[in-house]
């Protein structure tokens, strides 16, 4: 679960088509995400809905984690959906989010400043 932010769309490929977008948590730790295929365009659709609504959570469900090696540089971790398996969802309304959202509320200088919507 986080903040989306940092999207990329890459549909040029339409065999391979990716989104890719970071999410953070209330310590402004962000990992990259990637969602492929029939869940890219999903995401896009629905990030496209409720843009302009302020900060936007997801809670990413049955997510694969993806590593490169590199001899140069630091390991490289992802997430990454995994066929069917893989789901998320927009701002749910669960307890756990809520409770992010008011820990997003007192620790995310950008939440205090443009502030975080409720429940959509």
């Amino acid at each position: 679960m986080g903040v989306v932010c940092n999207t990329e769309a890459h549909f040029d490929d339409p065999a391979s088509p990716r989104m890719v977008f970071y999410i953070r948590d209330n310590m402004d730790s962000q990992i990259k995400c990637v969602a492929i295929g029939a869940h890219a365009y999903t995401f896009r659709d629905g990030l496209e809905n409720i843009k302009g609504r302020g900060q936007v959570i997801v809670v990413l469900k049955m997510w694969r984690v993806g590593k490169f090696l590199s001899y140069f540089g630091p390991l490289d971790l992802w997430l990454e959906t995994e066929g069917g398996f893989s789901d998320f969802r927009f701002n749910p309304r669960l307890p756990e989010v809520e409770e992010f959202r008011q820990s997003l509320l007192s620790s995310d200088t950008y939440v205090q400043r443009y502030g975080a919507v409720g429940l959509l």
